[in-house]
């Protein structure tokens, strides 16, 4: 049972180490690219047409207030970028520490398992 407890909690370390470097180079690269070309590509995407087979599934009334939603929300993106760039500098280094801290208690409960499958197996008096 100990064997499991460790070896479940091994295997849940890994995947969330794997998690954490993932999310770790995505903020890197984030934060290495500029915010010039994500603002070029978020109003390019704000002038796309919305596909000929969305009015099929939807009613036309639905479709323009859909467009400018979609179209709002890109504009929230681009202005954000000004002050969501600084940040991301700070980002991977959080990652990390909020990665620690998961490590841990992940192995404080493992402790605490490892302590009750012990206390269970010694046989009675």
């Amino acid at each position: 049972m100990k064997l499991l407890i460790w070896g479940v909690t091994g295997f849940l370390a890994l995947l969330w180490t794997g998690a954490a470097s993932m999310l770790a180079a995505a903020v890197n690269w984030l934060a290495a690219s500029s915010a010039d070309p994500a603002i070029r590509g978020a109003q390019a995407m704000a002038q796309w047409p919305l596909p000929d087979w969305l009015a099929v599934w939807m009613p036309p009334g639905v479709i323009e207030p859909l467009k400018a939603s979609i179209s709002e929300l890109l504009d929230s993106v681009v202005i954000a970028t000004s002050w969501i760039a600084p940040m991301l500098g700070w980002l991977s280094p959080l990652v990390w520490v909020i990665w620690g801290m998961v490590l841990v208690l992940m192995l404080v409960l493992a402790g605490g398992f490892h302590v009750l499958a012990a206390r269970s197996s010694r046989p009675t008096a």
